[in-house]
This record gives structure tokens, C-alpha cells and sequence, in this order.
């Protein structure tokens, strides 16, 4: 091949406008529709299983362009014929939010625009909203001035970024340089209750297993402080090098919230990293009528919440914020030769690749901002005070139900309970069934398309759970799962009793 000929344009990939907004109201038509349907009556899920799925929308790549009614048709196909809603009002299974209408207006800008806010010069407005927004959470989580932070994937990406901070601030030397054999066994605590990405964290941290310690918990599911402080204790005593404590707020079984404020003393007096994971519920801490219950988050060196849940925003945009910038920097900073600049001659911000793990990194800040603007805080407080509300009133319509049994009480907006047949006999066994008893029923409210409810195990017992973070779902949603639950369970208890039971 050679190249002493100038070459002619290739404009296949380059849409022109016109292209663009045929596409564009094509879809615009299918997201009114879908917005309809989940107000009229759209199933929150479907029975298909993989085989089927995979076989409507195995399509074939071509050689030659689609027409754009033809692949607006496998968009609709996709959407009415294959998919589940999160936005549905039944939704109450997974701590996934329902979606913001203005926030997925904004995922458009964002994908149109195509900055990579890795880089300030790429991105400049993009950089700046989503510092902005940054301050703004830190702020009323009443962490100092200079806190900040970014936007990451999850939940499990912000506790990654917390640890990893915590190890460089806490190891007692320079862990980046000599890795983490250099020293004594790292350690990190947390309670019994906490989600798997803390253990998953630890492990790509090359702490590993050993270094994590599970404290107990008391009776309201919440981290033993004693129980912490001796494990610490035992720890340092053996040689060990304890650097941080993971606090959660908001578990995801229960919604428990570990007492913080008590943490965060054993911390200071410790020289320990406290790290809090509110990926579920730290966006109530937010909220003024709920923040008592987070006494202590302000103490935090570093916080991990989910837009994308209780902020209702599009998946994907959780907030990571530390409390001091200059960990951020000492965990991550690099400079790579091609990104030459200097800020006081040409006046450009912060790089966001110089204080993460990321270097691409998408606008997701956007649909978070836009939301903010669009619905305003108020809304927020109101809302999400209301989900606090509807769970309590659950567990409510669950405690008077004969044949239904409320597991724990609601802290946030998490309710627990389970089917328990009035006629059961008591004895060797009960549990047992009513275990398998309770798996049965939730596949068979999730196969149903009303309501679409999760699993917990609470002390040992496996129960059903509903977590609100969805806008749509109001009592009648409710009232609704406890009629079906009921219905459901006694059919398949009539059809597993005499074989399991006897």
C-alpha cells in the first residue's frame, strides 16, 4: 500500500442531520410509549427465557446500512417485545431507581456531546458541572470545605476508589511504589451485613481475604462497636497494620444503618480511614428529615453513594467524594508525557484522570445535574421521605396480615416479610419449608408482571424484600403485592405441602 495519492472522503459513519432527526423522533415515538405503558398497564417483567430472547434479537450484522424503519422496528421490538421496566411502579426488587425523565433527555446531550471528562481541555463544561455537583453533596452531607470528589459506575466502583485511597493514606508506606508485601497484613473491618463489593475490593487490593475482618451484629443488624474495638485490639496486638473501617449506611438486605458516629470515634482514635458506603442510602442522608439517622457520615473520610438509586437518576452515575483532595491525588496521580499543559497560562481546570482510576471517562454527571434542576430539591425531600413512608406501611399491611409475617422493622425504605401458611404445624421442618416455601413465591411474583420483588436472608431465614427507590410506586402498588403474595402462596403451598412436609 502506498500513499503518495491524496485520499478521497469516506462519509459512510458521518449521519447527516436530517438522518439524525428521523432516527431521533423514531425514537422519541418509542420512549412516549414506553412512558405510557408504564402508566396503563405494561407487565414489569417477562417469562422469556435466555433461549428466547437471545432468538428474537439475534439479528445478523449486515454488510449494507439498515433502513432507518427497519432498525427503529428492532428498537421497538427490543423495548415492548424483550425487556423488563425498572421504571414500573412494581419494581421493588433490586435498589435500582426508576429513571428520571429529564435525566435520560440529558444521557442524550451527554452521548451527543461525546466529551471525555477525563481531561478538563476535553471536557470543560462537563468538568466543571460535575464539581459543582460534587461540593454541592459533600456540603450538605456536612463534610468540609474542599471535599470533592467524581461520578464513577457504582456503587462497587466507589468503594474500590475509597479502599484503594485508604490503603495509600494508611498503609504506613509507600504502598504504589513497593506494593502491599512490604509491610504487615493489611486489615480492613466492616460488619457481617456489608455488601460483597467491600469483599471484592479488598481482595484486587491484594489485601485479600485475610485482612478483612466481619464484625457482628447487634440485634438491629448494626456494626457490635465493641465487638469492632476488640477485633482492632486483637489485631494490633498480633502485628497487624489496621487501616481502615467500612461503615455502611443503608445495608442492602435491611437497610440497616451502622451507628457512624461511634465509628468514626474509634477511627480518630485509631489514626483509622473511615470509609462509609451509602450506595444505597446515603442519598437519604441528604435529606433534612432523615439525616439524623446518619449522625456521624460528616465525620467520614471518604463516601460512596448511587445517583442511580435513590436519586432516581438513569444507571450509570454514582458519587464517590473524599474528604481531603490531596488523598485523591496521592492514590492515583500520574503524568503521562502527552498531556503536556500549564494551567496559569492557558487557565484550564483540574483533570479528572490525575485524582482516579479513569481516563475515559463518560459525562454522566449531566443526567444528575439536569434532574437536580428540573424537579428541584424540595421534590427530592418530598419523595424520598415518602418511599421512608410506603415501606413503613408495608411492613404495616405485612404485621396485620394473618398469613403474612414482618421480618425486622424499616429503618429506611426496605420492608421484609414472608408467607407463612395460619395451619402450618410448628416442629422439626417448619423453617425449612417455609424457606423453600418463600423461593417459590418470589419466582412466581417475578414470572407474574405485577410486582417484581428480591430476597433477603435475615438471621438465617429466607424472606421476601421490597426496596423503594422508585417514584412511580405508591400504596395501591403495595396493597397489590400483599393480595398477590397471599394468592400466590397458597396455591403453591397446597401444591408443596403434602410432598415436602410429610
Amino acid at each position: 500500500m502506498t500513499y503518495d495519492r491524496r485520499p478521497e472522503p469516506v462519509p459512510d459513519l458521518a449521519w447527516s442531520p436530517g438522518q439524525a432527526r428521523d432516527l431521533g423522533e423514531r425514537v422519541l415515538d418509542i420512549w412516549t410509549r414506553l412512558l405510557e405503558g408504564l402508566e396503563e398497564g405494561l407487565p414489569v417483567a417477562r417469562s422469556a427465557g435466555a433461549e428466547q430472547v437471545r432468538a428474537a434479537l439475534a439479528l445478523d450484522i449486515p454488510s449494507e446500512p439498515t433502513p432507518i424503519g427497519q432498525l427503529a422496528a428492532a428498537l421497538d421490538d427490543l423495548v415492548f417485545g424483550h425487556s423488563m421496566y425498572p421504571g414500573h411502579a412494581g419494581f421493588l426488587g433490586y435498589i435500582s431507581g426508576a429513571g428520571t425523565v429529564p435525566g435520560a433527555a440529558a444521557d442524550l446531550i451527554a452521548a451527543a456531546l461525546n466529551q471525555n471528562t477525563g481531561g478538563w481541555r476535553l471536557s470543560p463544561a462537563a468538568s466543571e458541572i460535575e464539581q459543582f455537583l460534587m461540593r454541592w453533596f459533600a456540603g450538605r452531607l456536612g463534610l468540609p470545605e474542599g471535599a470533592t470528589g467524581f461520578v464513577t459506575s457504582g456503587g462497587a466502583m466507589a468503594n474500590m476508589i475509597g479502599l484503594t485511597v485508604a490503603r495509600t493514606a494508611r498503609a504506613g508506606w509507600d504502598v504504589r511504589a513497593l506494593g502491599v508485601r512490604a509491610g504487615p497484613q493489611l486489615v480492613v473491618y466492616t460488619s457481617a451485613e456489608v455488601h460483597d463489593t467491600v469483599d471484592r475490593a479488598v481482595q484486587m487490593l491484594g489485601i485479600g481475604d485475610e485482612g478483612l475482618r466481619k464484625i457482628a451484629v447487634d440485634a438491629g443488624l448494626r456494626m457490635d462497636v465493641p465487638a469492632l474495638r476488640q477485633a482492632i485490639r486483637q489485631d494490633i496486638d498480633g502485628g497487624l497494620r489496621p487501616i481502615a473501617v467500612v461503615g455502611s449506611a443503608g445495608t442492602v438486605g435491611t437497610g440497616a444503618i451502622d451507628p457512624l458516629d461511634e465509628i468514626a470515634d474509634i477511627c480518630e482514635e485509631q489514626g483509622l480511614w473511615l470509609h462509609v458506603d451509602g450506595a444505597y442510602g446515603g442519598a437519604a442522608a441528604l435529606v433534612s428529615s432523615l439525616a439524623p439517622l446518619f449522625a456521624g457520615i460528616e465525620r467520614a473520610d471518604s463516601v460512596g453513594f448511587d445517583a442511580h438509586k435513590w436519586l432516581y437518576t438513569p444507571l450509570v452515575g454514582a458519587c464517590i467524594l473524599v474528604r481531603d483532595t490531596q488523598h485523591l491525588a496521592d492514590a492515583f496521580a500520574v503524568d503521562p508525557a502527552y498531556t503536556h499543559t500549564d494551567a496559569e497560562y492557558t487557565g484550564w481546570g483540574t483533570d479528572m484522570y490525575a485524582l482516579s482510576p479513569h481516563f475515559s471517562r463518560n459525562f454522566a454527571a449531566l443526567k444528575i445535574w439536569v434532574s437536580l434542576l428540573a424537579h428541584g430539591w424540595d421534590a427530592y425531600e418530598r419523595r424520598i421521605a415518602h418511599d421512608v413512608e410506603l415501606a413503613g406501611y408495608l411492613h404495616h399491611l405485612a404485621s396485620e396480615h394473618p398469613e403474612l409475617e414482618a421480618v425486622g422493622t424499616p429503618t429506611l425504605s426496605i420492608t421484609c416479610f414472608r408467607y407463612v401458611p395460619v395451619d402450618l404445624p410448628h416442629g422439626e421442618g417448619r423453617e425449612k419449608y417455609l424457606d423453600h416455601l418463600n423461593e417459590r413465591l418470589l419466582l412466581d411474583l417475578q414470572l407474574g408482571g405485577k410486582v417484581f420483588p428480591s430476597n433477603a436472608r435475615v438471621n438465617g431465614r429466607f424472606v421476601l424484600r421490597t426496596c423503594i427507590v422508585n417514584f412511580r410506586t405508591e400504596a395501591d402498588t403495595l396493597e397489590g403485592l400483599v393480595e398477590s403474595t397471599v394468592e400466590i402462596g397458597r396455591r403453591i403451598d397446597s401444591e408443596l405441602r403434602p410432598d415436602l412436609l410429610h
